[in-house]
């Protein structure tokens, strides 16, 4: 089976993503994006600026909070990245979603939207909210050196997962959707 079709396999249908977000929080969603073109499944990512609010510097998927236009969480996520890496919605097949999470720092109830690239295309990466841009393949990914550690915020204690891949460690909220694609892929650890 190639890394396609278990992508494919792995995620949930879209039509699971209108449970209403626990009390008090907002709905919000990133977009993983996937290249097709190379059998190894480059996935885009961005460094967050250090100007942001929420997340300043870290890796991060395209993506953001729900707004009363948006038709649901995929559109918010269409929407986001349209904004964030100037990619047109219309270039993206949606295979589905992973399951929702509270992000500790922003307190949003985020849903991962994951889909492919239809056509090659420029990144223009909004300069206050994208430091950088890169990909990292799921190939490399599915084999990358993970951690998880104990954090402490708001005198709460969670595991926190890190993924050291292409010289970068990505970790947070970004680590915690990899580490469920992960596992939905087959990864154990």
């Amino acid at each position: 089976m190639t890394l396609l079709e278990r992508l494919r396999l792995a995620v949930h249908s879209p039509s699971d993503t209108r449970q209403p977000p626990p009390e008090g929080r907002r709905r919000a969603s990133v977009l993983l994006l996937f290249d097709p073109t190379d059998a190894a499944l480059p996935l885009l990512f961005m460094l967050r600026s250090s100007d942001l609010r929420f997340h300043a510097g870290q890796i991060a998927f395209p993506g953001g909070t729900e707004e009363e236009s948006d038709s649901g969480i995929v559109a918010t996520a269409l929407r986001e990245a349209s904004e964030e890496v100037g990619l047109d919605p219309g270039n993206v097949e949606v295979l589905g979603v992973l399951s929702p999470m509270v992000t500790a720092v922003s307190d949003r109830w985020l849903t991962p939207v994951v889909g492919l690239q239809r056509e090659p295309w420029t990144v223009m990466a909004d300069g206050h909210e994208v430091a950088e841009w890169f990909h990292i393949p799921l190939a490399e990914l599915l084999i990358a050196p993970h951690t998880v550690r104990i954090m402490e915020r708001d005198e709460l204690r969670r595991e926190v997962h890190f993924y050291d891949a292409h010289n970068r460690v990505i970790w947070g909220v970004s680590a915690a959707i990899l580490h469920e694609l992960m596992e939905l892929m087959g990864r154990s650890d």
